[in-house]
């Protein structure tokens, strides 16, 4: 059974040899302060903006993945750039796609049990104000076959809309904390809002993050036949 971290060179080569960043500079929804503290640059173009590797992870080895709702935060005092509809129908469509690709190499779990990670996924707008839970994905975890939005609708994300994607990664069973990441463009490369026209175009974005987390746990695994993502959306 393969392990899915391992803090050795391949994560080195990640994430090596960063300096830290402050752990104040943008508001964070999920990460823990002292998980923050220890956030790391990433090196390279498929590592995390920032990252955190637990020594928890050594010797521990999973083949179930289990994904909560992912939830999307917002500033209490700032203006909603993106409507309670777009913010649903992003969450359920980010979900999906993520269950589908992290679905082909581990098994899709609804429940904690042994060999399973768990992994909690946080939208929010890069901002230094308090943010607090807005909306969840409403998306049976057991279903990643659900239809997503492609329709031709105008796409939500204007050229204002500025959004991290942190992760935090867990023990299903015990709780332990194994990792964390911080992504900015959905761990793109950069961020053109007039480019995106309509949710098929969205779904672009959210889906080359899936596959660039996929790759990246393929990695951590230690997997010598991992298939590199396309270069990061620019």
């Amino acid at each position: 059974m393969p392990r899915l971290f391992i803090a050795s060179a391949v994560l080195l080569t990640l994430a090596a040899c960063a300096a830290l960043q402050p752990a104040g500079r943008y508001s964070s929804a999920i990460l823990p302060p002292e998980i923050r503290a220890e956030l790391q640059a990433g090196d390279g173009a498929f590592a995390p903006d920032q990252m955190y590797v637990s020594e928890a992870v050594e010797g521990r080895s999973f083949d179930k993945v289990m994904i909560d709702p992912i939830i999307f935060f917002s500033p209490l005092e700032a203006p909603r750039s993106i409507s309670p509809e777009d913010r649903q129908t992003l969450l359920n469509n980010f979900h999906i796609l993520m269950g589908r690709e992290l679905g082909k190499d581990f098994l899709l779990s609804t429940e904690p049990q042994r060999g399973t990670v768990r992994v909690q996924f946080a939208l929010l707008p890069v901002t230094q104000e308090e943010v607090a839970m807005d909306t969840v994905a409403m998306v049976a975890r057991e279903d990643p076959e659900k239809q997503i939005v492609v329709d031709t609708l105008a796409s939500p994300l204007t050229p204002s809309a500025d959004l991290l994607v942190e992760a935090l990664w867990t023990d299903a069973v015990t709780g332990a904390v194994l990792g964390a990441t911080v992504d900015r463009h959905f761990g793109q490369a950069s961020f053109n809002g007039d480019s995106f026209k309509s949710w098929a175009d969205v779904n672009r974005y959210l889906e080359a993050y899936a596959v660039l987390v996929r790759y990246r746990l393929c990695r951590f695994q230690g997997h010598d036949n991992c298939v590199a993502p396309p270069t990061p959306l620019g």
